[in-house]
């Protein structure tokens, strides 16, 4: 059976998380995707930001293994290791460009303009591509030229704004929400652009940027403000401003989250934990009060709870008829039985790391499903391949490795 996407293929220009998050979707329904990644290696393989070439140079020598995060959003591409600012580099990537699908880049507004593989350049030796550009900003716009990334998104979109308790320290998200969310946008931006050629026949231009990536993440809040006119606060721990106990609490082994307890429930919930006292506690009585004293009612809850473990917490809630929750470590999501079910959770070989695993697929179709096209490659892994397919020879390949245009993996002795 087909994948989805057998026969799309992809230039992957990108670097860093959410663009070649949205390449390694693709890869995963099937699409043939092309990493385009610089003779030097991307930072990213050693967890680096753009810039450290010195601490590259210096972890090569010490023979570092590629990270973890760059291999599961580089899983399933060809690595072609070339210098697209030699000619002839510049050369083998425009003869790729005129058969292909889609182009996706991450660099900062203006640059693949400047080496003659924007848009235009692109377009003219190939009408029908799709072409993704991807920014910290937007294309336009008095910071476009700035370089962007998850937490200058997160600062900047009010995220951080409406995390934390009220007239406490800030907060940020510690898991690139915004890069993540940005890398599906990528993803679908582009299907949603094949599909149009299909319909067409025409290829477009698609720009995506981080801000409004991260503006999107708070969709609903910001239909409030927009249209309700109502300012989002910091609402604890809580989501959507939910006053206490909806929210999470230390437990004696981990930490516990409830969402049952409000309204008239209040008194019930208090009798659960042994705290009768604060049923008619005028700072606590009411939905309102106890969001008003929201860090100080959701210490003596903490301190409630971890007279118990998770497990006594969910047995007592479920008696009651209500829920209480455990939440979970990374360790112990990854070998819970519901995710095994339902198979989010996949293993492949990587010829230097042995047997990995990772997240699988997230979108599961019933007739032509994705699955992850083997692990990420080394850099320069298809080096060779690709170049054999434009219709260079041997000798071509090993005169553009001397002279530093490609790197081929492992190098020719």
């Amino acid at each position: 059976m087909p994948y989805p996407l057998e026969g799309i293929k992809v230039l992957d220009f990108s670097i860093a998380v959410a663009a070649p998050l949205g390449g390694a979707m693709l890869a995963d329904m099937g699409a043939e995707v092309i990493k385009i990644e610089r003779v030097q290696g991307e930072q990213q393989r050693q967890g680096l930001p753009a810039g450290m070439d010195e601490v590259i140079e210096t972890k090569a020598k010490e023979a570092a293994l590629d990270k973890g995060s760059w291999m599961v959003l580089n899983r399933g591409k060809k690595d072609l290791a070339v210098d697209i600012r030699n000619e002839k580099g510049k050369e083998i990537v425009l003869k790729l460009a005129q058969g292909t699908d889609v182009l996706i880049e991450s660099f900062r507004p203006g640059v693949m303009e400047r080496l003659g593989l924007g848009y235009e350049a692109i377009s003219k030796i190939n009408p029908k591509v799709v072409y993704c550009s991807f920014s910290g900003y937007g294309e336009t716009g008095p910071i476009a030229h700035r370089a962007g990334g998850d937490m200058w998104s997160q600062a900047m979109s009010g995220m951080i704004s409406v995390m934390g308790y009220p007239g406490g320290p800030p907060q940020m998200a510690n898991f690139g929400p915004v890069d993540q969310t940005g890398g599906i946008l990528v993803a679908y931006g582009i299907m949603t652009a094949l599909f149009v050629r299909e319909r067409t026949g025409r290829g477009q231009k698609i720009t995506v940027n981080n801000l409004t990536a991260a503006m999107y993440l708070q969709f609903a809040q910001f239909g409030t403000y927009l249209i309700d006119g109502i300012m989002p606060y910091k609402g604890g721990r809580s989501i959507f401003g939910m006053p206490p106990p909806f929210g999470p609490y230390r437990a004696k082994d981990g930490d516990v989250l409830t969402i049952f307890g409000n309204g008239p429930l209040w008194p019930d919930f208090c009798k659960l934990l042994g705290l009768e006292h604060l049923a008619h506690d005028p700072r606590f009585e009411s939905d309102e009060s106890r969001t008003q004293h929201r860090e100080e009612i959701d210490f003596i809850l903490d301190e409630a709870f971890s007279k118990k473990t998770r497990a006594e917490w969910q047995q007592i809630f479920k008696d009651a008829r209500m829920r209480c929750d455990p939440c979970l470590t990374y360790e112990e999501i990854c070998a819970h039985p519901q995710v095994t079910a339902n198979e989010i959770i996949y293993t492949t070989n990587h010829p230097v790391r042995g047997e990995i695993k990772m997240l699988g697929v997230p979108v599961k179709l019933s007739k032509t499903p994705g699955c992850p096209q083997g692990p990420s490659p080394l850099l320069g892994q298809h080096s060779e391949e690709i170049l054999l397919d434009l219709g260079y020879s041997p000798k071509d390949i090993a005169d553009l490795e001397v002279e530093g245009v490609v790197k081929i993996c492992p190098p020719k002795v």
